[in-house]
């Protein structure tokens, strides 16, 4: 009987599926992703079970959507699933590791090894260095982007810290097989990094952003999206000049992070751990980069947000280099795991074991479309009231620093939005102005096409199969 295999989840935070210079961006410099994506199986349309970090990872420590197991946002969590991931795993023989960012129901207890926060393992002048910035420049002048270094240099960074970690971990010298869940944070904001990857993307041509013309409510966009931008605008605006320097300190930071990436592979080349190690790399949820004029992300359902990497890398027994457009989801990790350690899978998950697709050839469709969703069940705020809301409370700024606008404000999350995405087509419902986007002729979903009388059919065709995808989920 052969050895179940070891499984390494690297996972970061808020990257855009197009962050990969072997999945097509020549513009970005990500070597080590693009070995992962050289010697391994990569799903080129997959997609989060919603745009926003604590839905996202409930998500994938339950394979369940979120209309399943309750979490629908960083603010409103539901109860602690009953089965996870590690705990899964553990039972099934495994050590489990957590190094790195968390944010779920999952805490110290249910794991074998746990290293939230790891000290990062600099000298201790470049550690001051560091924290001196931080609370005298970051926190002041920069909640959310930076014009200059941070001073320290990687080694002094937070995430080496979390690669420290993950290579303790691997050091460990146990003999049962390990599933470890190494968690970055980057390139999710703050917009900070150090040299040398900082000024890595001084001179290079990065595109403008993406937006429509007439802006989001002269293009029919629902009223949540233009509240957002106009909440974002009045409490933190971005001049034309800081969203340029955004996107080049976001290329930044995710070269950061492919270069921690690189020590984490050649410990498991080191160590002869490489050939039965399945390693799995992808991001909870993406980032508008501007797109829209939007920063960061918001209850919305673009492909800036909901697409992500998702890359399969197990030498000797997954089929190298291979670009599958099929639409596999984080909530399909759960059952892929379970299934690789010989585990039976609780009846409630929502997933499907990609096994069979990755190992055995299997070609039909994995589901006939994506799926995503995102906001508070209830009744939606109208835009009569909001107006009333906003101009007696103000706008709403973040709870946890004033300073910056708030993605959970209560008028932008106000209702739920569901999301069912063909290669060709997609439709995003939602009460306050459904979306209907022609992918084919409008890759970045600039024009709404719901109201068109040309396009009813087709968006009743697809408003129908969303509904009966969210019946059967709710069933």
């Amino acid at each position: 009987m052969a050895p179940l295999p070891n499984i390494l989840l690297i996972y970061t935070d808020q990257q855009r599926f197009d962050t990969i210079a072997a999945l097509g961006n020549p513009l970005i410099d990500t070597p080590h992703l693009d070995r992962l994506v050289r010697e391994g199986w990569s799903f080129t349309h997959a997609t989060t079970p919603s745009p926003v970090c604590m839905a996202a990872r409930w998500s994938l420590h339950t394979g369940q959507w979120t209309t399943t197991h309750g979490c629908f946002s960083n603010h409103h969590p539901g109860p602690r699933p009953s089965f996870d991931l590690p705990t899964l795993l553990r039972r099934a023989g495994y050590r489990a590791g957590h190094v790195g960012k968390n944010h779920t129901f999952l805490a110290e207890k249910d794991w074998d090894f746990w290293r939230e926060d790891p000290t990062p393992p600099a000298s201790p002048a470049a550690l001051q260095a560091r924290e001196k910035w931080k609370t005298e420049v970051g926190k002041v002048r920069c909640p959310r982007l930076s014009e200059t270094a941070v001073p320290g240099g990687a080694e002094a960074d937070p995430e080496r810290g979390k690669t420290a970690a993950a290579l303790e971990f691997l050091s460990s010298g146990d003999e049962r097989p390990f599933f470890l869940w190494l968690s970055y944070h980057h390139p999710h904001t703050p917009f900070w990094a150090p040299e040398p990857f900082f000024s890595r993307y001084e001179n290079a041509p990065l595109p403008p952003p993406i937006v429509e013309p007439e802006g989001l409510q002269g293009a029919g966009k629902p009223f949540r999206q233009w509240f957002h931008q106009a909440n974002n605008d009045a409490i933190l605006p971005f001049t034309p000049q800081q969203v340029e320097r955004m996107r080049r300190v976001y290329y930044a930071m995710i070269s950061q992070i492919d270069a921690e990436i690189g020590l984490v592979l050649d410990e498991l080349d080191r160590r002869g751990l490489t050939e039965n190690t399945l390693v799995v790399f992808t991001s909870d949820h993406g980032d508008y980069m501007g797109n829209h004029g939007l920063i960061t992300k918001s209850p919305a359902l673009y492909d800036d947000l909901v697409r992500v990497p998702l890359i399969f890398r197990w030498p000797g027994t997954i089929v190298e280099n291979q670009r599958d457009d099929r639409f596999a989801s984080h909530i399909d990790l759960l059952p892929t795991f379970l299934a690789l350690a010989g585990s039976a899978c609780p009846p409630e998950v929502d997933g499907t074991d990609l096994g069979p697709f990755l190992l055995g050839g299997k070609t039909e469709p994995i589901r006939p479309a994506a799926f995503s969703e995102y906001g508070i069940p209830g009744e939606p705020y109208t835009p009569r009231r909001v107006a009333e809301a906003r101009w007696e409370a103000g706008m709403f700024p973040n709870p946890n620093d004033a300073r910056l606008p708030w993605e959970g404000n209560p008028v932008s999350l106000a209702g739920r939005i569901r999301m069912t995405r063909t290669h060709r087509w997609k439709f995003v419902e939602d009460d306050q102005n459904c979306e209907l986007y022609d992918l084919a002729g409008d890759p970045h979903e600039l024009k709404n096409l719901w109201q068109h009388p040309d396009y009813r059919e087709i968006g009743a065709q697809l408003q129908n199969d969303l509904r009966s995808w969210k019946q059967n989920v709710q069933s």
